[in-house]
């Protein structure tokens, strides 16, 4: 792109004198601005030329693009030059693999999270003189991208648009047994965030073609900002073109530049219609097309018309009907479909109508194939271990990409375990035997906390052993055999080859231990009997002083003929709160005799209160025609009584007279969650997409602590919407514990009960079997997601009553995300992370329990959200400020103060 000269006096010289000088600011910051807007038009772009050995970068002639050697991406291959004579310097030189199954280029830095494009180029030229290109395979990360095969002298590439699952991308070469795989070019563009929004999280676009109708020659930057290439298709055809700009609206999702929109492909004759056949993907492949469509010619609407039917299908299926295209406006029209034909093609036809005086119209095509990014993938702290060893061991092996998937790429010395309940695989083998290792063992090691066999035997290690090797509580067998020089043997190692829970082989004897100092034992002991006996006393007094205060209360109680162990909560401020039995007068006196009701559930009437110190409080008082009662009664107050979470509902207080059965509870400013999402608060402002994912965080963080931090597991059994409560900050927390039940997972895997919860969020699962246990639980949260997500309830509001989760795998399996999100938020979200969170529910609420994550898995996958959500946050804060700070300088800049420069 070349630059006229910079003149800061061009367009200023008729400047009345009262308003030079600032005007002179203006014309000079704005000829700047235009000129560093001009120069960042590659800001993302990562251009490697694969093969290229120069230190230097290079700008290339033919597009602009400004290329830098591979180096920095990769450490394996082997540099060749194309012998022909190629006419685009990025293709002369190519990056050969013929070692390892699997070599990867790390692509950094990238935003976790963000929609990326990526091309790979390949320009075979018989460089190895075999005269037979080789075939084999792309993956991106763990996940399979395409099959390359390709001409002896000519270029290809293949293209595919993917979100950034962390911040790198790795793209590898896998090698088939077919040749040599090799590279010539690796190109990475950035895409907005609402641009192609069939890829997400879950799943990627590939590439088939995309054709600029009416043109003949190749597009590509800098005519497309995002560097997409569009083959002219003009041959033969009758084209239609303008000089007039069609450009693409803010937020379209496909961002079609205005040279490609330009121009058109017709016929003169309205009986001639359009087949395109697409020679695409393989059958059962999942397939994407996208048609752009603008009409060029202004059309008389008194006698002149453009009508089309568009057929799928062989022509045997109408999909769109009596089509009109807007003049001069793009809009286009979206294929998801499923390739059925064995012969590999799928055919598009485009017709007139009989109604139409004009004949058919095509601006431009693309097409994909849907690639889902699926694949499980190694434990990240599992990747950043190993990573470390190989780093302090420096290692030379081809250990690429992710250590333990795909599973037949699995690292040299590496076995791994996958879990059910997670996506993740861990390594749980490490072999590094007879591997040439020097130096003192890596304390990273102790960091792959699955592991359950490490072998580094007959190096030259030396140093004593890490003494966190001994807190891995999976570690069975140990090999340090043929490592003269190792030293000392921590004591947790030695206890555990003393009680036999751990093999350890060494060269000749074992090492002596580190001990503790035996007089630090023998004071130890006679103190810690000495506690003991203190301990005890108190604790026999106490037991006595409680039993006392205990009988002095009505016998009626229903908890007093129970082993109830009073407890104390801590409050949000970290205050120690005891949990205080108060008698029926008392609940009389904080609730003001009964006088203000704020809800109304199953158990009974919630009112307001105010404890002696102001204190404002929930009491929840048991109706006598409530379906619950005294057994629903002791459980939550026993379990509240032992629960304690940020995120769980805090228990202040009971009256357990059992003819006014109450709860006292902290007080939650802003009622439920199920509230906000159906605009039953009055006045109440909308809950925004981050709110959103914060509040869908904490509850499974209170959930997950139900599961996972309470021994034994707690089943809440009733998790729902209105079931969450929010505070005045809009922390939720998870209430009504009535339901909820204890197992132990020692002794069972559900518990067995009569049919309990709510309509709609109950598992499937439960109908069959009345069987409950975690996942339970999770179906649940799912659904509560799913309503965040849509703010829809669990049943759609009309005559047939569909359900959420049918409703919402309806439109996910269409790829319409868009109509599924609460339309309040106006758009006011990241769709990536919206696919993620969607992906998220549909795992939870999967029927199979096989399939659905565990509520661990939900917390950490959403924390990623949250992480990313924010970081967009700040970004779009800036952005939005420097928006603010564009749209000032125009708003002045079109002042009658321009008009005096004409």
């Amino acid at each position: 792109m070349n630059f006229p000269p910079f003149n800061p006096w061009k367009g200023c010289l008729l400047t009345p004198w009262p308003f030079f000088f600032l005007f002179f600011f203006f014309c000079v910051f704005s000829s700047f601005a235009t000129r560093v807007v001009q120069a960042q038009t590659q800001k993302g772009f990562i251009s490697v030329d694969c093969g290229f050995a120069g230190g230097s970068e290079y700008r290339d002639d033919e597009t602009g693009v400004t290329y830098i050697g591979d180096s920095q991406f990769i450490d394996t291959g082997e540099n060749h030059i194309i012998p022909v004579n190629s006419s685009s310097r990025p293709y002369r030189t190519l990056r050969s693999f013929p070692n390892g199954t699997r070599n990867c280029f790390t692509l950094s830095p990238v935003k976790s999270g963000d929609k990326y494009l990526i091309r790979a180029g390949f320009l075979y030229g018989n460089y190895d003189g075999r005269g037979f290109p080789p075939i084999f395979d792309l993956h991106i990360g763990v996940n399979f991208w395409t099959n390359v095969k390709m001409e002896s002298d000519s270029p290809g590439a293949s293209e595919i648009i993917t979100v950034a699952p962390a911040d790198l991308i790795r793209v590898c070469l896998v090698n088939t047994g077919k040749g040599t795989p090799f590279i010539s070019t690796l190109e990475l563009r950035p895409l907005l965030d609402f641009m192609y929004p069939l890829a997400n999280a879950s799943q990627s676009l590939a590439n088939h073609l995309r054709w600029n109708y009416g043109m003949a020659n190749k597009l590509r930057y800098p005519d497309d900002p995002y560097d997409r290439v569009w083959d002219g298709v003009a041959e033969n055809f009758f084209t239609l073109n303008t000089s007039i700009e069609v450009v693409a609206t803010e937020g379209d999702a496909f961002q079609v530049p205005s040279p490609v929109l330009r121009s058109a492909i017709s016929e003169s004759r309205t009986n001639f219609h359009l087949d395109s056949w697409q020679d695409i993907g393989t059958l059962g492949d999942k397939i994407y097309i996208v048609m752009h469509f603008a009409e060029l010619q202004k059309l008389n609407p008194a006698n002149e018309s453009r009508r089309l039917n568009i057929y799928v299908v062989d022509g045997t299926v109408l999909l769109f009907t009596d089509y009109r295209p807007p003049y001069l406006r793009v809009d286009h029209k979206e294929i998801v479909d499923t390739r059925r034909s064995a012969s590999g093609l799928y055919n598009i036809s485009i017709y007139a109508t009989s109604s139409s005086t004009l004949s058919y119209i095509i601006n431009a095509l693309e097409s994909f194939v849907v690639r889902q990014m699926n694949e499980s993938q190694t434990d990240v702290r599992d990747v950043s271990a190993i990573d470390d060893i190989r780093r302090v061991l420096r290692l030379v092996r081809n250990w690429e990409a992710d250590p333990c998937s795909p599973r037949e790429y699995i690292w040299e010395g590496v076995n791994c375990t996958y879990y059910e309940d997670s996506r993740s695989m861990r390594i749980t083998s490490l072999n590094l035997s007879s591997s040439g290792l020097d130096g003192q063992i890596p304390t990273s090691i102790g960091n792959l906390t699955a592991l359950t066999t490490l072998d580094l035997s007959n190096n030259n290690l030396t140093g004593p052993v890490p003494d966190i090797l001994g807190e891995l509580l999976s570690l069975r067998f140990i090999n340090l055999s043929g490592n003269e020089a190792i030293g000392v043997i921590p004591q947790n190692l030695c206890e555990k080859v003393s009680k036999g829970t751990l093999s350890l082989s060494m060269s000749g004897k074992l090492k002596q231990c580190k001990n503790s100092d035996t007089n630090n034992k023998k004071v130890v002991i006679p103190v810690t009997i000495t506690t003991s006996i203190v301990v005890t006393i108190l604790l026999v007094v106490s037991f006595w002083i409680i039993r006392r205060k205990r009988k002095s209360h009505s016998s009626r109680g229903v908890l007093n003929k129970k082993n109830y162990t009073r407890s104390a909560e801590t409050d949000d401020n970290g205050r120690r709160r005891e949990i205080v039995q108060y008698t029926y007068a008392e609940i009389r006196q904080i609730t003001k005799n009964f006088q203000h009701q704020i809800g109304k559930g199953g158990f009974g009437i919630v009112y307001l209160g105010h404890l002696r110190d102001g204190t404002m409080v929930a009491v929840k008082v048991l109706s006598s025609s409530s379906s619950q009662g005294s057994k629903e009664f002791e459980a939550e107050v026993l379990l509240l009584a032992r629960v304690h979470h940020k995120n769980l509902v805090c228990l202040l207080g009971y009256c357990d007279d059992a003819q006014h059965l109450s709860l006292v509870y902290e007080y939650m400013d802003n009622r439920t969650l199920r509230d906000h999402l159906s605009g039953e608060i009055h006045n109440a402002s909308l809950l925004n997409w981050s709110q959103r994912v914060n509040i869908a965080l904490q509850a499974a963080q209170g959930l997950d602590y139900l599961h996972n931090g309470c021994r034994p597991p707690i089943i809440h059994r009733d998790i729902k919407s209105s079931n969450i409560l929010l505070n005045c900050g809009l922390v939720a927390k998870i209430a009504d514990f009535g339901l909820s039940r204890a197992f132990n997972n020692d002794s069972a895997t559900h518990i067995t009960t009569g049919l309990v919860g709510t309509p709609g969020y109950l598992d499937p699962r439960y109908y069959q079997d009345y069987r409950l246990n975690e996942k339970s639980d999770v179906y649940s949260f799912g659904i509560v997601l799913l309503e965040i997500i849509t703010g829809q309830p669990p049943y759609q509001k009309s005559i047939e009553k569909t359900h959420i989760v049918k409703w919402v795998h309806s439109k996910v399996d269409r790829g319409d995300i868009m109509s599924i999100i609460d339309p309040r938020l106006q758009g006011d979200f990241n769709i990536n992370m919206t696919w993620k969170i969607v992906e998220i529910a549909m795992s939870c609420t999967s029927t199979t329990l096989e399939e659905r994550i565990t509520m661990s898995n939900v917390v950490t996958q959403l924390k990623e959200c949250v992480e990313v959500n924010e970081s967009h946050n700040v970004l779009g804060g800036v952005n939005s400020s420097m928006q603010s700070m564009n749209d000032t300088l125009y708003s002045i800049s079109s002042t009658p103060l321009a008009l005096l420069a004409r």
